[in-house]
Order: structure tokens, then sequence, then C-alpha cells
């Protein structure tokens, strides 16, 4: 009798159920990661094999070389890399504080437009010395500022701060849009101006700013998140809301705190990219990297060591595909690159899943042990 019912219910189980792994090893995260970066690759070489008729050796040989071909490329792989970081590392302590900043775009839109206007309207009366530390201060609060109203919210009447961030973002790209019919004819499309606001050259490039500052934000962030009474409310707050009342944290304080930095940070990016990149704004500034950043501050677990490590795997892909783009210009566009980052972060996102559950089949097996 007992066998049957045994039986029974052994039939009533589910064949496949998900079953959350209690913890993870180091080794065994680090050797899951890899396999997946492993994995990405190989499919974006064999979809690159697919639309070129390229052997996977060519393929290849095309991505470093659209990477480490000569300066030009290098600095341009570095700088996608540490603008993409930077954001990342503006995000990570919001998502941290669970305050889940998805309006890293607007936040940069929103410090560009803070600094353009300094440039459009000052520009030929201000010497560099002067307007470019207003355009800096002016792009950290316009950023924080486009933080600080979803976190107002958040506190005040519980609002869900991710649908609040994303649509800031969408207004800060119509806003922008009104800037430039505003600005047009004379300036709408070009350069606001070439020497106006423009970042001083650093290790030969303007592009040597934004390597330093990118630098200075991972390891100031590192030190922040990890070492100061600050970054410690932030993770009571983020796990432990109740202990963090508990304990006399106030919440408050401390996600419109966190907020306005997260924002500010973005805001600089968005400085960096009206004063050492485009000189002028657009509502596609950035290349939509306010979007992706989060996904690598997530995958990163907010830690801005691995933010570094993600940011130039990506940045890669794009030098990469954009190579690959360059000498298939009859059968392939730009889009490409969009395609093979989205297959980098499928197999990230996947691979994350893993390491956080496993498959248990019917009877008791497990895969993925």
């Amino acid at each position: 009798m007992k066998d049957q019912t045994a039986k029974t219910e052994s039939k009533r189980d589910p064949l496949v159920r998900l079953v959350k792994r209690d913890s993870v090893s180091a080794a065994r995260s680090v050797i899951v990661h890899a396999a997946a970066i492993l994995l990405a690759m190989l499919v974006c070489g064999i979809f690159f094999v697919i639309v070129t008729d390229s052997s996977i050796i060519e393929i290849y040989s095309a991505m470093v070389s659209g990477t480490i071909r000569n300066s030009i490329t290098v600095n341009s792989f570095f700088k996608e890399a540490c603008m993409l970081l930077i954001i990342a590392v503006g995000l990570a302590p919001a998502f941290k504080m669970s305050f889940w900043n998805v309006g890293g775009q607007g936040q940069v839109l929103a410090g560009g437009m803070a600094a353009a206007m300094w440039l459009y309207y000052l520009g030929n009366k201000l010497p560099n010395a002067a307007i470019i530390p207003l355009m800096i201060i002016s792009a950290a609060v316009g950023g924080g500022i486009w933080a600080l109203v979803p976190a107002i919210f958040r506190v005040k009447f519980s609002t869900n701060e991710t649908l609040f961030t994303l649509m800031m973002n969408y207004i800060a790209i119509q806003l922008v849009k009104y800037l430039r019919i505003t600005w047009s004819p004379i300036h709408a499309l070009g350069m606001i101006s070439r020497k106006a606001g423009s970042m001083p050259s650093l290790f030969g490039n303007q592009n040597g700013w934004i390597y330093v500052i990118a630098a200075v934000a991972v390891i100031m962030m590192y030190v922040y998140m990890n070492k100061t009474k600050h970054g410690y409310e932030i993770s009571v707050v983020g796990e432990a809301p109740n202990t963090a009342r508990y304990a006399g944290i106030s919440e408050f304080r401390v996600i419109i705190r966190t907020a306005f930095i997260s924002g500010a940070i973005c805001g600089l990016a968005g400085f960096l990219y009206v004063s050492a990149i485009d000189h002028t704004i657009s509502e596609t500034m950035g290349g939509g990297y306010g979007f992706t950043a989060v996904i690598v501050a997530w995958l990163a677990k907010f830690n801005p060591i691995f933010m570094t490590l993600i940011s130039m795997l990506i940045s890669f892909i794009r030098s990469g595909s954009s190579e690959i783009v360059s000498r298939n210009t009859t059968t392939l566009d730009s889009s490409i690159a969009n395609i093979n980052i989205g297959i980098f972060l499928f197999f990230m996102l996947g691979c994350e899943f893993f390491l956080n559950y496993k498959i248990v089949f019917r009877g008791g097996k497990e895969a993925g042990k």
C-alpha cells in the first residue's frame, strides 16, 4: 500500500522543476562565466560565418583587427568601454540599494543638456577655464535631479521607480529633440562649438580624460561601496530595510542621497559626450549605453571591478562587429553589432540563471550540479 502511494505521489511530481541553489562556490562561478563568454563568442562567430560566408578564423581575425589595428581603433575601443563603464558605475549604488534605476539614458541626456546650454549660450563669451567647470557641475546636478525626482516619489508616495525612471528617459529624449529644433538650423545637426567648452588634450587626445575619469570612478565607487559608512547603509537599506529602520538608519535620507549620486555620475557621462566626444547633443547621444549599462551593473553584481571587464568585452564585440560590417558593406549594416551584443548578454544572463537555479528531474535526478 505504501509503495502504491509513493508511486502515485511520484507521478504527481512534475517531470522537471527548478530548485534555487543555496550557494555557489567562487570556482564554479568563474568556470560558468568563462564557459558562457566562450559560447557567446562562438555563437557570434558562427552567426557572422552564416551571413558573410567567411571562415571562422577570418571572422575572429577581423574582430581582433577592428580593435587593435591602429591607435585610432584602440582609442575607440577604450573610449566605448570607458563610457559604458562610467554609466554602469553610476547605476551600481542605486541597484545595490534595491532602487531599480533604469533611467541611466535619461540621466545621461539630462547631464548633456545642462552642459550644452552653457556651451551654446556662453561658449564664445567665457574662456574654457571658466566654462568647463560650470559644465561639469551643471551636468552632475542635471543628472542628479533627473534621478532625484523618481526617488522622492518612491519614498513619499511608494511609486514604482522602475517605471518612473523609464518614463523619465522618454521625457529627456523629447526635451533634447525640442532643443535641437530650438537651436536649428545653425547648430541642430552640427557641432555647437569646436573649441569652446572642449576638453584639452590628454595622452595625445581628448579621450585621455575619459580614461582617467573612468578609472577614478571605478576606484572611488569601489571604496565608497565597500569601505565607507554610506556604502554600509546602502547595503542594509537594500537587503534589509526593516533592520535599517531598527538600527536608526534613515531610509529616506539614504535613498535620496544615493539616487542623486547615481544620477550625477550618469550626468557626468553626458558632459563627456558633449565636451569630449560629440560636441553637440542629440536624442541618440550615448548610443543607448544608458540601457546597456543596466545589464552590465547587474551582471557584475554591482562590483566596479567586474563592470570593467564586462564593459571591455561589450566594447570588443562592438568594435569587432563594426570591422566586419566595414568589410561587408553590401550585405551588412551597423545594427549587426547590436545583434552580437544581444547574443553576448543572452549567454551571460543564461549563466546567471544556472548559477542561481538547478534543474531537478522526477525521481530526484539533478542537471547542472
